[in-house]
């Protein structure tokens, strides 16, 4: 429970500022029910915590609780989110471990950390690609690849494409913008298109695409080349800009 505020203060690095004036856990002794958030509240079950779940959970006071979602087949936008908050975690353990954040080594640490959970999770194959994260079925809205590990795997292309400054400052204009109110995933791509380095047609319809690839196609089972086909820069996967940093 201690390290909440040092979990904050790190989240608060890409979300901007904490939305609310409190921020607290319950710990319910009972194994009853599951860990959830609800604003300015995070519950845990059974007397216990989980690092990785108090991570999650307390990136979702930004994302679900500030700024929460349209509709249901939205729940992947603040579930990725959230997932990217825990990857975002373990980069900060592996930039510590190699230096710090003000090293050179802790930096490529930070980085190459994102770069192997993308590339692990772009590996995947059988059933990881097979439903679309914004149609959702209700037995798997809350469990499974398309609400968490897809959505968090694609914000992190996301900010190999947009870079890492473009990114933030997409992430805190969304957080100022629809602060206290709900996003469409219209509006969720708008945003990041907005911070596009490149903003030529070519790069805006590729951006488009790779949306459309993430977020809206289920594909058959398998892999290979029933996945999305563009990524990021320095990622595995096709990339998204040519060898002239161009779109077509």
């Amino acid at each position: 429970m201690d390290m909440q505020p040092d979990i904050t203060d790190f989240q608060a690095q890409f979300n901007g500022p904490f939305p609310f004036t409190t921020d607290g856990v319950v710990i319910g002794l009972p194994s009853a029910s599951f860990e959830e958030e609800m604003q300015t509240k995070i519950t845990f079950n059974g007397g216990r915590i989980s690092l990785g779940t108090f991570v999650h959970e307390n990136m979702h006071q930004w994302w679900g609780d500030n700024v929460t979602e349209s509709n249901y087949n939205m729940t992947f936008f603040k579930e990725g989110f959230a997932t990217l908050g825990q990857y975002l975690f373990a980069a900060r353990h592996a930039e510590d471990a190699a230096g710090g954040p003000g090293t050179a080594a802790g930096r490529a640490a930070f980085e190459e950390s994102l770069i192997d959970r993308f590339n692990g999770s772009y590996a995947s194959d059988g059933d990881f690609w097979t439903l679309a994260p914004s149609d959702p079925t209700p037995y798997t809205l809350f469990n499974g690849a398309p609400t968490y590990v897809r959505p968090g795997t694609a914000y992190i292309a996301l900010r190999q494409i947009l870079g890492h400054k473009n990114f933030l400052k997409a992430l805190r204009q969304i957080q100022r913008h629809y602060s206290g109110g709900h996003i469409t995933e219209r509006q969720l791509e708008a945003a990041f298109q907005h911070w596009l380095p490149n903003h030529t047609p070519a790069c805006h319809a590729r951006l488009a695409q790779f949306f459309t690839q993430w977020f809206d196609t289920a594909y058959p089972p398998g892999g290979g080349a029933n996945r999305p086909q563009l990524t990021g820069p320095g990622l595995a996967g096709p990339g998204f800009y040519n060898s002239s940093g161009g779109c077509t």
